[in-house]
């Protein structure tokens, strides 16, 4: 049953697909939930820190990596649901620098980063909570333990001092906010909150943040204006 459920998802994904419902392809407006900002902000850190490769965690309908697509780098997603998988697949066949893969955060990390280059600067994008699942916690200890010289960014989270960013909050300790982050056992790292103002950004508002487990690349994201220093 269970499989036959997964089955009727993909040709659900793939029916998305074929209809070409422009909502079906942007449900936020644009990658990153159509703030502008961010995504200047997200590009000038892939100049900046010299990103070598991008992971992603959550790739829905595959908006977002879509649009990392083309800067021409190697990217990696994974996503859980078939519907949302097939869809993406059939989205983004047409770039050769991107693979997408089926299955959770959490076992794909802890796969993909087991023999990896810890050399490589990677950016993650870290975007698979949704309700009663929310793997960052485990996500941040596999990137920080495995690729000590990442850049990651977190969507859907808390921007302290500014409350007209929206962030995900599923109940006691399940809140994507610092305190989250702080409680997770992790090293030592720099954290950098959007430096635009709600009030300036388009789109959905979403808050974010970048972390990094690497002074030196801390201080390549200083020169970001687009950013400021928690």
């Amino acid at each position: 049953m269970q499989n036959l459920r997964k089955n009727l998802r993909a040709l659900i994904g793939i029916a998305d697909y074929k209809s070409r419902d422009h909502r079906k392809f942007y449900p936020w407006g644009f990658a990153m939930n159509g703030q502008t900002s961010r995504l200047e902000a997200v590009r000038q850190i892939i100049f900046a820190t010299e990103i070598a490769r991008i992971i992603e965690t959550g790739t829905y309908r595959g908006t977002t990596t879509e649009w990392f697509a083309q800067f021409g780098l190697p990217v990696e997603t994974v996503e859980t649901d078939t519907r949302f998988f097939s869809f993406s697949k059939a989205r983004l066949s047409r770039f050769p620098n991107v693979a997408i893969h089926l299955g959770s955060s959490v076992p794909f990390l802890t796969r993909r980063l087991a023999g990896a280059n810890m050399n490589d600067r990677v950016l993650f994008y870290l975007d698979a909570h949704w309700e009663n699942s929310l793997p960052l916690r485990e996500e941040l200890q596999i990137i920080f333990a495995r690729q000590p010289n990442s850049v990651i960014v977190i969507d859907d989270f808390e921007v302290r001092d500014d409350d007209g960013y929206h962030y995900d909050d599923y109940g006691p300790d399940r809140a994507l906010t610092l305190d989250y982050v702080e409680r997770s056992n992790l090293p030592a790292y720099h954290a950098f909150y959007p430096a635009t103002p709600s009030k300036q950004e388009t789109g959905a508002r979403s808050g974010w943040i970048v972390l990094t487990p690497d002074p030196a690349v801390a201080a390549r994201l200083r020169t970001i204006a687009l950013l400021r220093e928690v």
